[in-house]
Protein backbone atom coordinates (compact mmCIF):
# COMPACT_ATOMS: atom_id res chain seq x y z
CA UNK A 1 0.00 0.00 0.00
CA UNK A 2 2.85 2.41 0.84
CA UNK A 3 4.44 1.83 -2.54
CA UNK A 4 1.12 2.34 -4.34
CA UNK A 5 0.46 5.62 -2.52
CA UNK A 6 4.00 6.78 -3.25
CA UNK A 7 3.59 5.95 -6.94
CA UNK A 8 0.30 7.83 -7.10
CA UNK A 9 1.77 10.86 -5.36
CA UNK A 10 4.67 10.96 -7.83
CA UNK A 11 2.28 10.75 -10.76
CA UNK A 12 0.17 13.58 -9.40
CA UNK A 13 3.20 15.71 -8.54
CA UNK A 14 4.58 15.32 -12.05
CA UNK A 15 1.29 15.53 -13.93
CA UNK A 16 2.08 18.72 -15.80
CA UNK A 17 5.23 17.24 -17.28
CA UNK A 18 4.21 13.62 -17.60
CA UNK A 19 0.95 14.13 -19.45
CA UNK A 20 2.93 14.53 -22.65
CA UNK A 21 4.35 10.99 -22.55
CA UNK A 22 1.73 9.84 -25.06
CA UNK A 23 3.89 11.49 -27.75
CA UNK A 24 6.93 9.37 -26.81
CA UNK A 25 8.03 5.99 -28.11
CA UNK A 26 10.16 3.27 -26.51
CA UNK A 27 12.07 1.05 -28.94
CA UNK A 28 14.01 -2.15 -28.55
CA UNK A 29 17.21 -1.42 -30.48
CA UNK A 30 17.84 -5.10 -31.15
CA UNK A 31 14.54 -5.74 -32.93
CA UNK A 32 13.23 -2.25 -33.67
CA UNK A 33 9.95 -3.18 -31.99
CA UNK A 34 8.07 -0.76 -29.79
CA UNK A 35 8.12 -1.84 -26.14
CA UNK A 36 6.28 -0.74 -23.02
CA UNK A 37 7.84 0.31 -19.73
CA UNK A 38 6.64 -2.97 -18.26
CA UNK A 39 8.28 -4.93 -21.10
CA UNK A 40 11.55 -3.10 -20.48
CA UNK A 41 11.43 -3.64 -16.72
CA UNK A 42 10.77 -7.35 -17.14
CA UNK A 43 13.61 -7.66 -19.67
CA UNK A 44 16.03 -5.88 -17.32
CA UNK A 45 14.80 -7.50 -14.11
CA UNK A 46 17.62 -10.06 -13.93
CA UNK A 47 20.47 -7.59 -14.50
CA UNK A 48 22.92 -5.94 -12.13
CA UNK A 49 22.91 -2.37 -13.43
CA UNK A 50 20.55 -0.36 -15.63
CA UNK A 51 21.77 2.96 -16.99
CA UNK A 52 19.07 5.52 -17.74
CA UNK A 53 20.86 7.92 -20.06
CA UNK A 54 18.96 11.16 -20.41
CA UNK A 55 18.75 14.36 -22.37
CA UNK A 56 18.96 16.80 -19.49
CA UNK A 57 15.77 18.81 -18.90
CA UNK A 58 13.51 16.84 -21.24
CA UNK A 59 10.20 16.71 -19.35
CA UNK A 60 8.87 13.65 -21.15
CA UNK A 61 12.11 11.74 -20.75
CA UNK A 62 12.24 12.47 -17.03
CA UNK A 63 8.65 11.28 -16.60
CA UNK A 64 9.58 8.03 -18.38
CA UNK A 65 12.51 7.61 -15.98
CA UNK A 66 10.12 7.76 -13.08
CA UNK A 67 7.87 5.16 -14.66
CA UNK A 68 10.75 2.78 -15.37
CA UNK A 69 12.24 3.17 -11.89
CA UNK A 70 8.93 2.20 -10.30
CA UNK A 71 8.44 -0.71 -12.72
CA UNK A 72 11.94 -2.01 -12.04
CA UNK A 73 11.32 -1.71 -8.31
CA UNK A 74 8.19 -3.83 -8.71
CA UNK A 75 10.39 -6.52 -10.27
CA UNK A 76 13.40 -6.07 -7.98
CA UNK A 77 12.51 -4.87 -4.47
CA UNK A 78 16.21 -4.66 -3.54
CA UNK A 79 17.01 -1.66 -5.73
CA UNK A 80 19.55 1.15 -5.37
CA UNK A 81 19.12 4.44 -7.18
CA UNK A 82 22.45 5.94 -8.29
CA UNK A 83 22.66 9.53 -9.58
CA UNK A 84 25.13 11.64 -11.50
CA UNK A 85 23.31 14.67 -10.10
CA UNK A 86 24.64 14.27 -6.55
CA UNK A 87 28.31 14.20 -5.58
CA UNK A 88 30.11 11.93 -3.18
CA UNK A 89 30.75 14.51 -0.51
CA UNK A 90 26.99 15.04 0.06
CA UNK A 91 26.22 11.36 0.66
CA UNK A 92 25.81 11.86 4.41
CA UNK A 93 23.21 14.63 4.10
CA UNK A 94 21.41 12.67 1.38
CA UNK A 95 21.29 9.62 3.64
CA UNK A 96 20.03 11.77 6.51
CA UNK A 97 17.22 13.14 4.36
CA UNK A 98 16.21 9.70 3.14
CA UNK A 99 16.09 8.52 6.77
CA UNK A 100 13.89 11.47 7.79
CA UNK A 101 16.58 12.93 10.04
CA UNK A 102 16.70 16.34 8.31
CA UNK A 103 14.17 18.46 6.49
CA UNK A 104 14.03 18.78 2.74
CA UNK A 105 14.98 22.44 3.09
CA UNK A 106 18.17 21.56 4.98
CA UNK A 107 18.95 18.78 2.53
CA UNK A 108 18.64 21.08 -0.49
CA UNK A 109 20.61 23.87 1.16
CA UNK A 110 23.65 21.65 1.60
CA UNK A 111 23.52 19.08 -1.22
CA UNK A 112 24.08 21.38 -4.23
CA UNK A 113 21.12 20.11 -6.29
CA UNK A 114 20.99 20.86 -10.00
CA UNK A 115 18.84 23.78 -11.08
CA UNK A 116 16.17 21.43 -12.46
CA UNK A 117 16.05 19.26 -9.34
CA UNK A 118 12.44 19.94 -8.35
CA UNK A 119 10.70 19.10 -11.62
CA UNK A 120 13.02 16.33 -12.79
CA UNK A 121 14.94 14.59 -9.98
CA UNK A 122 12.85 15.19 -6.90
CA UNK A 123 10.25 12.57 -7.98
CA UNK A 124 12.99 9.92 -8.11
CA UNK A 125 14.46 10.87 -4.73
CA UNK A 126 11.03 11.09 -3.09
CA UNK A 127 10.07 7.70 -4.48
CA UNK A 128 13.26 6.26 -3.00
CA UNK A 129 12.59 7.98 0.33
CA UNK A 130 9.00 6.74 0.51
CA UNK A 131 10.04 3.18 -0.30
CA UNK A 132 13.16 2.92 1.82
CA UNK A 133 15.58 2.73 -1.12
CA UNK A 134 19.19 3.84 -0.92
CA UNK A 135 20.28 6.67 -3.21
CA UNK A 136 23.92 6.80 -4.23
CA UNK A 137 25.55 10.21 -4.65
CA UNK A 138 27.88 8.86 -7.30
CA UNK A 139 29.67 11.78 -8.92
CA UNK A 140 32.92 13.57 -8.24
CA UNK A 141 32.50 16.95 -6.49
CA UNK A 142 32.40 19.82 -8.98
CA UNK A 143 35.39 21.68 -7.48
CA UNK A 144 37.58 18.63 -8.07
CA UNK A 145 36.40 18.18 -11.66
CA UNK A 146 36.96 21.88 -12.21
CA UNK A 147 40.49 21.57 -10.85
CA UNK A 148 41.24 18.79 -13.33
CA UNK A 149 39.93 20.90 -16.22
CA UNK A 150 42.21 23.78 -15.18
CA UNK A 151 45.33 22.01 -13.91
CA UNK A 152 45.18 18.42 -15.12
CA UNK A 153 44.38 15.10 -13.39
CA UNK A 154 47.52 15.06 -11.27
CA UNK A 155 46.12 18.04 -9.35
CA UNK A 156 43.57 15.87 -7.49
CA UNK A 157 45.51 12.63 -7.03
CA UNK A 158 44.59 11.06 -3.70
CA UNK A 159 41.55 13.28 -3.07
CA UNK A 160 39.00 11.52 -0.85
CA UNK A 161 35.94 11.98 -3.06
CA UNK A 162 37.58 11.33 -6.44
CA UNK A 163 38.04 7.94 -8.08
CA UNK A 164 41.08 6.08 -6.83
CA UNK A 165 42.36 5.99 -10.40
CA UNK A 166 41.27 7.53 -13.70
CA UNK A 167 42.51 7.40 -17.27
CA UNK A 168 41.71 9.47 -20.37
CA UNK A 169 42.71 7.25 -23.29
CA UNK A 170 42.17 7.80 -27.02
CA UNK A 171 39.34 5.94 -28.73
CA UNK A 172 35.66 6.37 -29.60
CA UNK A 173 34.75 8.19 -26.39
CA UNK A 174 37.63 10.64 -26.83
CA UNK A 175 36.57 11.31 -30.43
CA UNK A 176 32.91 11.83 -29.50
CA UNK A 177 33.92 14.24 -26.73
CA UNK A 178 36.17 16.17 -29.11
CA UNK A 179 33.30 16.53 -31.59
CA UNK A 180 30.96 17.91 -28.91
CA UNK A 181 33.47 20.35 -27.47
CA UNK A 182 34.73 21.50 -30.88
CA UNK A 183 31.59 21.41 -33.08
CA UNK A 184 32.89 23.99 -35.56
CA UNK A 185 35.70 21.68 -36.59
CA UNK A 186 38.21 24.49 -36.27
CA UNK A 187 41.69 24.18 -34.88
CA UNK A 188 41.15 23.14 -31.25
CA UNK A 189 43.22 24.02 -28.21
CA UNK A 190 44.40 20.43 -27.73
CA UNK A 191 45.88 20.99 -24.28
CA UNK A 192 42.73 22.65 -22.98
CA UNK A 193 40.43 20.04 -24.50
CA UNK A 194 42.54 17.22 -23.12
CA UNK A 195 42.17 18.64 -19.61
CA UNK A 196 38.41 18.92 -20.15
CA UNK A 197 38.38 15.31 -21.35
CA UNK A 198 40.37 14.24 -18.30
CA UNK A 199 37.75 15.93 -16.09
CA UNK A 200 34.99 14.12 -17.99
CA UNK A 201 36.78 10.79 -17.48
CA UNK A 202 37.22 11.50 -13.78
CA UNK A 203 33.44 11.86 -13.55
CA UNK A 204 32.98 8.54 -15.33
CA UNK A 205 35.57 6.75 -13.21
CA UNK A 206 34.16 8.19 -9.99
CA UNK A 207 30.59 7.18 -10.84
CA UNK A 208 31.76 3.73 -11.94
CA UNK A 209 33.78 3.29 -8.76
CA UNK A 210 30.82 4.38 -6.62
CA UNK A 211 28.59 1.77 -8.26
CA UNK A 212 31.25 -0.96 -8.15
CA UNK A 213 32.03 -0.35 -4.48
CA UNK A 214 28.35 -0.34 -3.58
CA UNK A 215 27.69 -3.59 -5.39
CA UNK A 216 30.75 -5.28 -3.92
CA UNK A 217 29.67 -4.27 -0.42
CA UNK A 218 26.13 -5.55 -1.03
CA UNK A 219 27.38 -8.85 -2.40
CA UNK A 220 29.52 -9.24 0.70
CA UNK A 221 26.32 -8.93 2.73
CA UNK A 222 24.60 -11.65 0.70
CA UNK A 223 22.45 -9.21 -1.28
CA UNK A 224 21.95 -9.01 -5.05
CA UNK A 225 20.56 -5.51 -5.64
CA UNK A 226 19.74 -3.90 -8.95
CA UNK A 227 21.46 -0.52 -9.37
CA UNK A 228 19.65 2.03 -11.55
CA UNK A 229 22.02 4.82 -12.54
CA UNK A 230 20.65 8.11 -13.88
CA UNK A 231 23.07 10.15 -15.96
CA UNK A 232 23.43 12.28 -19.04
CA UNK A 233 23.31 9.94 -22.02
CA UNK A 234 26.85 10.81 -23.11
CA UNK A 235 28.07 8.98 -20.01
CA UNK A 236 26.44 5.72 -21.16
CA UNK A 237 25.76 5.77 -24.93
CA UNK A 238 27.54 3.08 -26.97
CA UNK A 239 28.61 1.43 -23.70
CA UNK A 240 31.27 4.10 -23.32
CA UNK A 241 31.93 6.51 -20.44
CA UNK A 242 30.72 5.28 -17.09
CA UNK A 243 29.56 1.95 -18.53
CA UNK A 244 33.02 1.13 -19.86
CA UNK A 245 34.70 2.22 -16.62
CA UNK A 246 32.30 0.06 -14.61
CA UNK A 247 33.06 -2.98 -16.76
CA UNK A 248 36.77 -2.35 -16.18
CA UNK A 249 36.13 -2.74 -12.47
CA UNK A 250 33.58 -5.57 -12.50
CA UNK A 251 33.78 -7.33 -15.84
CA UNK A 252 31.13 -9.92 -14.99
CA UNK A 253 28.31 -7.40 -14.53
CA UNK A 254 25.11 -7.73 -16.51
CA UNK A 255 24.37 -4.21 -17.72
CA UNK A 256 21.72 -2.57 -19.91
CA UNK A 257 21.60 0.95 -21.29
CA UNK A 258 18.54 3.09 -21.96
CA UNK A 259 19.19 6.10 -24.14
CA UNK A 260 17.06 9.03 -25.24
CA UNK A 261 16.63 10.94 -28.48
CA UNK A 262 14.58 14.08 -29.05
CA UNK A 263 13.25 15.36 -32.33
CA UNK A 264 12.97 13.33 -35.54
CA UNK A 265 14.13 9.75 -35.09
CA UNK A 266 15.91 7.90 -37.88
CA UNK A 267 14.96 4.38 -36.85
CA UNK A 268 17.17 2.52 -39.34
CA UNK A 269 20.24 4.48 -38.30
CA UNK A 270 19.40 4.00 -34.62
CA UNK A 271 19.24 0.22 -35.07
CA UNK A 272 22.34 -0.02 -37.26
CA UNK A 273 24.46 1.98 -34.81
CA UNK A 274 22.72 1.39 -31.47
CA UNK A 275 23.59 3.67 -28.58
CA UNK A 276 22.00 1.32 -26.08
CA UNK A 277 19.54 -1.52 -25.59
CA UNK A 278 16.39 0.58 -25.49
CA UNK A 279 15.82 4.00 -27.00
CA UNK A 280 13.24 6.50 -25.84
CA UNK A 281 12.16 8.80 -28.65
CA UNK A 282 10.84 11.95 -26.96
CA UNK A 283 9.62 15.35 -28.17
CA UNK A 284 12.26 18.05 -28.38
CA UNK A 285 12.04 20.72 -25.69
CA UNK A 286 11.72 24.31 -26.78
CA UNK A 287 14.45 26.47 -25.28
CA UNK A 288 11.98 28.64 -23.39
CA UNK A 289 10.52 25.51 -21.77
CA UNK A 290 13.79 24.58 -20.09
CA UNK A 291 14.11 25.29 -16.37
CA UNK A 292 16.59 27.91 -15.25
CA UNK A 293 20.01 26.34 -14.78
CA UNK A 294 22.15 26.67 -11.69
CA UNK A 295 25.51 26.75 -13.48
CA UNK A 296 26.74 28.74 -16.50
CA UNK A 297 28.55 27.04 -19.38
CA UNK A 298 32.16 26.02 -18.90
CA UNK A 299 34.43 28.18 -21.01
CA UNK A 300 38.15 28.87 -21.07
CA UNK A 301 37.69 31.71 -18.58
CA UNK A 302 34.89 30.24 -16.49
CA UNK A 303 35.17 28.93 -12.95
CA UNK A 304 32.04 26.82 -13.19
CA UNK A 305 30.84 23.55 -14.61
CA UNK A 306 28.73 23.45 -17.79
CA UNK A 307 24.98 23.97 -17.56
CA UNK A 308 23.11 20.68 -17.42
CA UNK A 309 21.86 20.99 -20.98
CA UNK A 310 25.41 21.61 -22.28
CA UNK A 311 27.25 18.91 -20.32
CA UNK A 312 28.37 15.84 -22.25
Amino acid sequence: MTRLLSRLSMVLAGFLVSCATTSSTSLDLVTGDEVTVEDTALRFSTLDVVFMGEEHDNDVGHAMQMDLLAALHDCRPDLILSMEMFERDVQDILDAYLAGAVSEEEFLETSRPWGNYRPHYRPLVEYARDNGLAVLAANIPRPLARKVSKEGPEAIAGEEFAARFSTAPPGLYHDLFWDIMNPSGGEPDDELLQRFFAAQCYKDDTMAESIADTLSQAWGQGRQPLVVHVCGKFHSDFGEGTVSRLRDRLSELRIAVVTMESGDLQLEAAIQDPRGDVLWSVPAMEKEERPEQSHPPLTKDSEEEPAAEERP
